[in-house]
């Protein structure tokens, strides 16, 4: 396993891939929403078995907090703890980088993965893409 930073149009385009299927096809998020006005603010990060297989990304929110975003693994590659490590250098590369705290917004049925990592609830439901989420947030040193 590997995971880096896609910093040149191949890698990008493999974490573009890995979100569309998981995104758009999967969960019908609208391709216009799934591609932003952040993905060249953000930093994405590529996770590599033989194929790539993960993907997630994070965007500067204030000097001190990252919103990380966009995390999805291939169905394929579910259930082997792959989500863990590519929150792991996100939180690593984004503390690296000056961070102390994160947020994002997590699908409701994610909570418990997300808790896992640290992260708790600060705010009510709301709907994204016709997906119910809340914000959470977690300390990056610890």
């Amino acid at each position: 396993m590997e995971i880096k930073v896609a910093d040149n149009n191949i890698l990008y385009n493999q974490c573009l891939a890995i979100r569309k299927r998981v995104f758009v096809e999967e969960q019908n998020v609208p391709m216009d929403r799934e591609v932003d006005e952040y993905e060249d603010v953000a930093t994405h990060i590529l996770l590599i078995e033989e194929e790539p297989v993960g993907t997630v990304r994070y965007r500067p929110a204030d000097d001190k907090m990252i919103k990380v975003e966009r995390m999805a693994v291939l169905p394929e590659a579910r259930g082997r703890r792959l989500g863990r490590e590519l929150m792991a250098y996100v939180h690593s590369h984004a503390s690296e980088n000056g961070y102390t705290r994160a947020r994002l917004g997590a699908q409701v049925h994610a909570i418990d993965f997300y808790r896992k990592l640290g992260y708790t609830v600060s705010s009510d439901e709301f709907m994204d893409a016709g997906i119910p989420h809340v914000y959470m947030e977690r300390d990056l040193t610890e």
